[in-house]
């Protein structure tokens, strides 16, 4: 069995980015290949559309916060009360019901206004600094924080606090080794959000907090697992957004015509998001999501042993030419595919509706604000964020 380099993925792949982790193929079988993982395990990694949704959608298979003991990194968030990966069946579902409501259709009407408001702002901000201005700073970084600060019902002046320590909490996490500095920032977070619970039996609300704290009072949750909801919340719902900014506009600088075609009609930021989802995915940093098989099994005629390494590769299944015409062609007219960005099956992102809301308003609104806005840089300067599982860039300067 020969050994060679593993084909890269241009699209998902910014040109000047490499690939990480870096992988052997010992052997291909069409939609799935036999790999090498850094760790020097061998598994599986699946890039085929239809076999990503078999895998996700197959409860024969761990997620990701459940590896078996020869696989489990040392990672502050694995295992922890309420951290969604880390629980399946009945146990995740009876979780998610319980945040649920704060993504409902009818919650993101009533933020939607807060979030245009959080951007205007924003924009304001950006345009007030001196040119060149690092947008991460200034756009990328803070909305989404302050977006889910106004979901949980935190501060908005507590945004940069709680942001630094998600951005903490995250690094490195799918690698193995200590993470002293993630562990202290997880037990601050956590921290945080008990004093802010505490202080909703005084100041209640309609928010997320409230929310926590009235099903602990029912008994649908030990004031554990609450913290521990609202902290997953506040992570997931802060990283993977900064990141989706800056390759969506990314995307539109690499892409002028696209970019046009936006601007010209502004209907067609519904469509021009679904495809920054699918070229440009949250997490596009990285290679895809574990999943761990109980038994043996087998996919589209490939055997699996029980308890290997499986990696479902997200980005990768949006370049399957079975399921999308032309897959590397960025296409803000595209016809409504579904792309498996936000996973598949029982571990579907919770927090999709507010990730496009969020992305919605962005990319409905930042080339009327700033219709000449550019990178103050040449793409291949960006530095890829490669210790954070979400990725996204160290500075993302700018001119307009």
């Amino acid at each position: 069995m020969s050994e060679h380099p593993l084909p890269t993925l241009p699209m998902w792949r910014l040109n000047h980015i490499e690939p990480s982790p870096e992988m052997l193929t010992l052997r291909a079988n069409g939609p799935i290949h036999r790999v090498r993982f850094p760790s020097g395990h061998e598994g599986w990694w699946v890039t085929g559309y239809d076999e990503a949704k078999a895998v996700l959608s197959d409860t024969a298979f761990r997620p990701a916060g459940i590896p078996p003991a020869a696989f489990t990194p040392d990672s502050v968030i694995l295992g922890s009360p309420g951290w969604l990966v880390s629980h399946e069946g009945d146990e995740h579902a009876r979780l998610r019901t319980i945040v649920g409501p704060a993504f409902s259709e009818r919650n993101m009407k009533l933020l939607a206004q807060q979030v245009e408001a959080i951007a205007t702002q924003l924009f304001e901000t950006l345009a007030a600094q001196p040119q060149p201005a690092d947008l991460r700073l200034h756009l990328s970084f803070p909305l989404p924080a302050m977006v889910i600060s106004a979901l949980m019902g935190v501060p908005y002046e507590d945004h940069a606090f709680f942001a630094g320590l998600s951005d903490e909490v995250m690094t490195h996490q799918h690698q193995s080794g200590p993470r002293s500095a993630s562990r202290l920032a997880w037990e601050e977070l956590r921290a945080y959000i008990r004093g802010k619970m505490r202080d909703k039996r005084q100041d209640p609300g309609d928010n997320l907090l409230t929310d926590l704290l009235a099903a602990v009072d029912q008994d649908k949750v030990t004031e554990e697992e609450a913290i521990g909801l609202a902290a997953g919340m506040l992570v997931a719902g802060h990283e993977s957004t900064v990141a989706q900014i800056e390759f969506g506009l990314l995307a539109m600088f690499r892409h002028p015509q696209q970019r046009e075609r936006l601007v010209g009609d502004p209907s067609l930021v519904d469509k021009a998001v679904e495809e920054i989802l699918r070229m440009y995915p949250p997490g596009a940093g990285w290679d895809g999501v574990m999943r761990y098989p109980r038994t043996d099994v087998t996919i589209a005629g490939v055997h699996i042993p029980a308890e290997s390494k499986v990696l479902v590769g997200l980005p990768a299944t949006s370049f399957d030419p079975r399921h999308f015409d032309d897959p590397e062609t960025f296409d803000i007219e595209r016809e409504g595919k579904p792309h498996l960005a936000f996973s598949h099956g029982p571990h579907y992102c919770i927090g999709v509706a507010l990730a496009r809301l969020e992305l919605k308003v962005v990319f409905g609104s930042i080339f009327q604000r700033f219709p000449r806005l550019r990178l103050a840089v040449a793409p291949e300067e960006l530095k890829l964020r490669k210790e954070i599982i979400t990725g996204g860039f160290e500075e993302f300067p700018v001119f307009w």
